[in-house]
């Protein structure tokens, strides 16, 4: 059976810190869930997505909420049975280029999209617009949210070895609430010492494993 992210963690840090005075477990884990998707490339966490959100002509621009959520890509019918991936830009040139006028305006061939945060709720929208029969996919991951992520084996969208980085990170963040409590506590020295030498250490271990990552993500790129 493979191990928890708690787990990992304690393994990591040494101790059960669910258990612990710390209330940051959470917030440690969901902030480095965050950080090491968005280091990670598209290209490789395309080989792990969930099934991707369709969007038809009933909801073209309130189908995908992206809150929440990293876009990883675009792909829109453009009518003769071909899925083109669709180009992402700013919210402003997106407007400019729905321009029937400009140079620069997208056809089915060559489409784009944006993240439109204007309604209050940040919805894509794509552009030519979705009509008719068309439909277009969005390939995504959602970030990992809630109390319930150090109690699961996997995160849904991520491979196992990108789990190992996110609980090293996951841990840096704890031991480093630790030192500051240790602080300003005004506990020993020998205690602050080694939890300062225990956070260099996975400090550098996590280096490690970022870049082991962005070597593997390189030669799939």
């Amino acid at each position: 059976m493979a191990a928890t992210l708690a787990q990992r963690i304690q393994d990591l840090v040494g101790f059960d810190y669910a258990s612990n005075s710390i209330n940051t477990e959470d917030e440690a884990l969901e902030t480095a869930c965050a950080e090491v998707i968005d280091m990670l490339p598209d290209s490789l966490l395309l080989k792990y997505a969930v099934a991707p959100t369709t969007i038809d002509s009933t909801g073209p621009d309130t189908d995908f909420a992206s809150e929440g959520k990293k876009v990883l890509r675009v792909i829109r019918a453009d009518g003769g049975g071909v899925f083109r991936v669709c180009e992402e830009v700013s919210i402003d040139a997106f407007e400019d280029m729905k321009d029937a006028n400009s140079l620069y305006t997208p056809t089915a061939h060559s489409p784009i999209f944006t993240l439109d945060p204007q309604s209050g709720t940040t919805y894509l929208k794509i552009f030519p617009a979705i009509t008719g029969g068309i439909t277009a996919k969005v390939y995504n991951i959602t970030y990992p949210i809630g109390a319930s992520i150090d109690s699961g084996e996997a995160i849904a969208g991520l491979p196992n070895e990108v789990e190992h980085a996110i609980a090293l990170k996951a841990s840096l963040y704890i031991l480093q609430a630790i030192i500051s409590d240790t602080v300003q506590d005004e506990e020993d020295d020998e205690m602050l010492a080694m939890l300062n030498n225990q956070l260099q250490s996975l400090t550098a271990m996590y280096g490690a494993e970022m870049q082991r990552l962005s070597g593997e993500k390189g030669e799939q790129s």
